[in-house]
């Protein structure tokens, strides 16, 4: 028996009140589908990246930076290389909006799993505004059981989302987490500013002591 896995019997045997390992069909096939998910969100960020440097050697100015395969298609067809540097870049060109494409038909088949699976478990997550059933699966697979966290304030240190003091003089002021456990991490600190909750006008937004008001004062006139 390898030293590691003889001092983790050593710990099971003499340590009460640890959780036992379950494999969870439901989580495993939550991972393989959600990995996927993002594999081809990273795909569909190169093809774009590279259909930008094609572009931009083939149109003077390039493209708009929000990309899409049709808008590509468009301006693809305005092109006409004679040289055949331009035509080989045309080429490829024409490949990667095909294979955007395809990205774009999986990524849609794999939302609508992804959504139906999430709906299955029978969580509440996605009736938050700002996340969907990516985010929502990679929550749920890398947190697993929540009941192995004792109280909120543990599961807010260990996802990345747990305010640090980053106070300096009077002014006060906090921040997040940054190293949290990466990939959850993420889906908890990247939602975008509209699905973050609004405080109210009259709240406070900060316990920081306002600096005392500058008054004018006006020369005195003979």
């Amino acid at each position: 028996m390898p030293p590691g896995a003889h001092s983790i019997a050593l710990v099971g045997t003499r340590m009460a009140g640890l959780r036992p390992v379950v494999n969870d069909e439901q989580l495993a096939l939550l991972r393989i589908l959600v990995d996927r998910r993002r594999s081809l969100g990273e795909d569909h960020t190169r093809m774009v990246s590279q259909l930008h440097q094609l572009l931009l050697e083939l149109i003077p100015g390039g493209a708009m930076k929000s990309l899409s395969a049709a808008q590509a298609k468009v301006l693809l067809a305005t092109v006409r290389p004679r040289d055949a540097v331009g035509k080989a870049r045309r080429r490829v060109a024409a490949e990667l909006i095909g294979d955007l494409e395809r990205v774009y038909r999986r990524s849609k088949d794999a939302d609508k799993e992804l959504t139906e699976l999430v709906a299955s478990t029978g969580t509440t997550l996605m009736d938050l505004h700002g996340i969907g059933p990516s985010g929502v699966a990679r929550l749920l697979v890398e947190v697993s059981d929540i009941t192995r966290f004792p109280n909120r304030a543990h599961f807010a240190s260990w996802n990345g989302t747990a305010p640090i003091d980053a106070s300096s003089g009077e002014q006060v002021r906090h921040r997040l987490s940054v190293p949290g456990t990466g990939r959850s991490t993420g889906c908890c600190t990247s939602w975008p500013p509209s699905s973050c909750a609004i405080p109210p006008k009259d709240a406070p937004t900060s316990t920081a002591r306002r600096p005392p008001a500058r008054h004018r004062w006006k020369r005195c006139t003979p």
